[in-house]
């Protein structure tokens, strides 16, 4: 959708409709946090969210956390550390990283707090220094010098470090770091992670002991998203587009995919919790309460009418705001269409639901409808 994320906002599912619409279905998997990752010039990282059960209807939860889970399962030079239901506990996660160059280069060298890199290359040769209101993949919150680490151990004939202990510095150097940076601004479960960019082993071979320890958006294979703003001036909710599908692996949503792909569900709608409930925190039962009808409107508007959820088998599904994230400024929300597995989780959907679709191969007036999940309160 970290340990510096805590619940990361839940999409939920309405399927608790009316007698019109019994739409009764089962949270997929939940879990929260998005992951941050160690860059050798920009890198990449994972972060996303998953479903969990809420009282009436099914949050899509913790898209963040579950999906640095999927990339823990699926490449091999990832390193997660185990989280769980704590708020806010950092998710300790590194990713191999392009390196930088020769010696580190003038837009590495240059990076002061507040500024913002780009680069499109793989291995980051064109890292540049760019406007902050431009797109960019790094905004620099702290430069650190390792020769002043405490007990040399980064002095001039040490070796370039291996990707677990930038890991390790990232959490010990770059978390603190940040958290002065944005202060109460950082939303431990919105769409930035923690990391750091080191100068490349050739940098650091001919001397260079500097990182730039910032904020990315990193995507749950390891992809880092263009952003435009600085990240204190924004709202940091996890948010896609109306329209964009979000992708599967085992069951769990990964990244934007076209709509052809294989795919967890389908956008309908932002909601800005604001114009419900002003900028005075809504529990998560009042959240889920306001979005098991306001996503089911939106759900109807973009499918073509109140009944076609249920006539295509599908599920109204939506995220929450934590207390963690609604302090740091968050406020939206998505609402999503898609379906769920007997066990739970979200069901494969090829094709925009506003068109042919199916739903784990089967068109939608086919595929078995999910068991109705038993009433929490009996």
């Amino acid at each position: 959708m970290t340990n510096e994320h805590d619940e990361r906002d839940e999409p939920s599912s309405g399927d608790d409709a009316a007698a019109d619409q019994p739409l009764d279905s089962a949270a997929a998997p939940g879990s929260e946090e998005p992951g941050e990752g160690v860059n050798s010039a920009p890198t990449d990282s994972t972060a996303t969210t998953a479903p969990k059960r809420p009282r009436k209807g099914l949050r899509i939860a913790a898209l963040v956390v579950l999906l640095i889970l999927v990339a823990g399962g699926v490449t091999s030079f990832v390193l997660t550390q185990d989280f769980g239901e704590q708020e806010d506990e950092p998710s300790l996660t590194t990713v191999a990283a392009p390196e930088t160059g020769a010696v580190a280069g003038e837009a590495f060298a240059s990076a002061e707090a507040g500024d913002c890199l780009f680069w499109e290359a793989g291995d980051a040769g064109d890292l540049s220094l760019v406007e902050c209101s431009e797109e960019h993949r790094f905004e620099v919150a702290s430069v650190m010098d390792l020769a002043h680490f405490p007990g040399g151990e980064f002095g001039a004939e040490a070796e370039f470090p291996s990707e677990l202990r930038f890991a390790e510095l990232r959490a010990q150097v770059c978390e603190p770091a940040v958290s002065d940076y944005l202060g109460a601004r950082f939303d431990p479960r919105g769409k930035f992670s923690v990391n750091l960019i080191n100068p490349g082993e050739a940098g650091w071979n001919a001397g260079e002991r500097t990182i730039r320890c910032g904020l990315q958006n990193v995507g749950t294979t390891g992809e880092v998203f263009p952003v435009r703003g600085h990240a204190a001036d924004q709202d940091q909710s996890v948010t896609w587009e109306p329209g964009e599908c979000i992708g599967i692996n085992h069951d769990i949503p990964t990244d934007p995919v076209p709509c052809e792909d294989p795919h967890a569900f389908e956008v309908v709608g932002i909601v800005n919790l604001v114009d419900e409930f002003g900028e005075g925190y809504p529990s998560p039962d009042d959240q889920d309460r306001f979005l098991d009808e306001r996503c089911r409107q939106l759900s109807a508007e973009f499918l073509g009418g109140p009944e076609r959820l249920e006539e295509l088998g599908l599920t109204a599904f939506w995220d929450t705001r934590t207390l963690s994230s609604w302090l740091a400024g968050s406020r939206l929300v998505n609402c999503a269409v898609g379906a769920q597995t007997e066990g739970a989780g979200f069901a494969t959907i090829a094709g925009s639901v506003r068109g042919e679709f199916t739903i784990n191969g089967q068109p939608p007036g086919d595929a078995p409808a999910p068991d109705a999940p038993e009433d929490p309160e009996n």
